[in-house]
């Protein structure tokens, strides 16, 4: 029966990422930024671009999240690219989900620039 539950909070909170774009959202800070090589037996390698931060809201914190970008064309030159624009300590946007702000993500604005 845990094991049930457990199986359904994930799929809550997968599922409630299709809505982020409506949560809250305030400042982070990226804590680490790097390119990933993930090798796929259809496509061949491609690459992404995996960003760590943080952030707290208020007095309650620090939380931590990690969100990915994967261009469908070109991409290890352009995640190469996009690796130059992200820097550690750099401030960027993070929506969060209001009744658990450990289910976070980074806005999409951030990913607009690549």
């Amino acid at each position: 029966m845990v094991y049930f539950a457990a199986v359904f909070d994930d799929l809550y909170d997968a599922v409630s990422l299709l809505w982020s774009w409506r949560w809250p959202e305030t400042v982070g800070e990226v804590t680490a930024v790097d390119m990933e090589r993930i090798k796929d037996s259809e496509r061949g390698e491609t690459f992404r671009l995996a960003v760590a931060y943080k952030f707290s809201i208020g007095n309650d914190g620090p939380y931590t999240g990690e969100s990915f970008w994967q261009p469908a064309f070109f991409s290890k030159k352009r995640v190469l690219a996009a690796r130059h624009n992200v820097r550690v300590h750099q401030q960027v946007m993070v929506r969060y989900r209001p009744d658990d702000p450990s289910v976070n993500k980074l806005d999409r604005r951030v990913w607009s620039d690549f």
